[in-house]
């Protein structure tokens, strides 16, 4: 095949496989792969519609596609390099970019596709690379081109966001007993996610920097800073913070809005280890030079 009708193939399909959603598709109104906006709204390596576009291609018909993560030496298949590419583009160093706004109503068509082909694996995986991207979108995160975004756009990507949410609740209760098969390290990967998609992105942030272990403390009050803390020995870590009450079993399973309340009913209830560092994540720190009393987790800097 010549490169046009390769072209046109390709385009034939991904239009054939986004048709199988319409009153999705016409809820979100995503941008169009024709417009320049694509062009304009970038990711951490340029042009994103390529990678967003071929995740609605036929496995067999993708081209081979070349590794952003060039460090990642896992044999996988192109289907799965086109996700992790645009994954790249849309965290890389948890920097926010704007190309999130184009991408993300198309993430839930993806998450809807493999819904309904009931692949675990795949939903699994896209809920929880896109809580990472969703982990970088608060204000302090931003850029100033953030208020020339068109208000379409913003509609558009605010009610991705909550239909990516319903989703993945959706998600979690159908499929609680396979969630608690998986690995320990790739569970509270994903749980870390759904902070972010549950909205305390700056939470899933911190815990995403310090990989649940380290984290660097500032006092707005006076400007102590300290970046060597790390919570990784409960008897020495609790002469410096008071954890919170715990509140296992106090959960509805219904609520998200008291977020320490739901995501340490959760982490509990998929038995991942460091469960233990909740309550001192979200326990209570004393600023060691002028006695400022606040949360932990939202003291790190």
């Amino acid at each position: 095949m010549t490169n046009e009708e390769l072209s046109n193939m390709w385009k034939k399909e991904i239009a054939k496989s986004l048709a199988e959603m319409p009153e999705l598709l016409k809820r979100l109104h995503p941008v169009e792969f024709s417009s320049g906006l694509w062009e304009v709204y970038r990711g951490a390596y340029g042009d994103i519609r390529e990678d967003v576009a071929f995740l609605f291609c036929p496995k067999e018909l993708l081209p081979e596609m070349g590794r952003i993560r060039r460090l990642d030496f896992e044999e996988k298949g192109d289907d799965q390099v086109v996700f992790d590419n645009l994954c790249e583009n849309l965290s890389h160093q948890l920097s926010f970019y704007e190309a999130a706004y184009l991408a993300l109503p198309y993430l839930v068509l993806f998450l809807e596709k493999k819904r309904r082909e009931g692949d675990f694996k795949w939903q699994m995986e896209i809920i929880m690379e896109t809580g990472v991207i969703m982990s970088t979108d608060f204000p302090e995160n931003h850029g100033e081109w953030e208020e020339s975004v068109p208000e379409d756009i913003l509609e558009s990507y605010r009610l991705a966001k909550e239909l990516f949410k319903e989703m993945t609740k959706e998600f979690i209760w159908k499929n609680m007993d396979l969630l608690k098969k998986e690995e320990q390290a790739k569970l509270e990967y994903f749980c870390t996610g759904i902070l972010a998609i549950f909205d305390a992105p700056k939470a899933a942030f911190q815990l995403l920097l310090g990989n649940w272990e380290q984290c660097a403390v500032e006092c707005k009050n006076c400007g102590y800073y300290n970046e060597d803390m790390e919570i990784d020995d409960e008897e020495q870590i609790k002469e410096i913070i008071e954890p919170a009450m715990s509140v296992i079993g106090k959960w509805d399973q219904k609520g998200f809005d008291d977020t320490y309340l739901w995501f340490n009913n959760l982490v509990h209830m998929f038995g991942i280890e460091n469960e233990w560092k909740i309550p001192y994540f979200y326990g209570t720190y004393t600023c060691p030079e002028c006695g400022r009393k606040g949360i932990l987790i939202e003291w790190m800097a």
